[in-house]
């Protein structure tokens, strides 16, 4: 899985959450750090240019900074 991370007002997270998981299959979105709003979205290999689109429009729509974050592996 491909991980990305980003920082998000908390108000977005339910509305991101259910967004993402209209794709089933494609991304599993989870909170890794509440208190600061980082999200993390894992996209499962193959979408990852579907996302990339899907993301970039959701972006628009709300504010989504990209994050780095210290994590060893992208694992579920």
């Amino acid at each position: 899985m491909i991980c990305r991370y980003f920082k998000v007002l908390h108000r977005d997270m339910v509305f991101l959450k259910f967004i993402l998981e209209a794709y089933e299959g494609m991304n599993v979105m989870s909170t890794v750090d509440n208190r600061e709003g980082i999200i993390r979205i894992a996209i499962m290999p193959g979408f990852v240019a579907d996302m990339d689109e899907l993301l970039a429009e959701l972006g628009r729509q709300v504010t989504m900074e990209p994050v780095e974050w210290d994590e060893v592996a992208c694992q579920f």
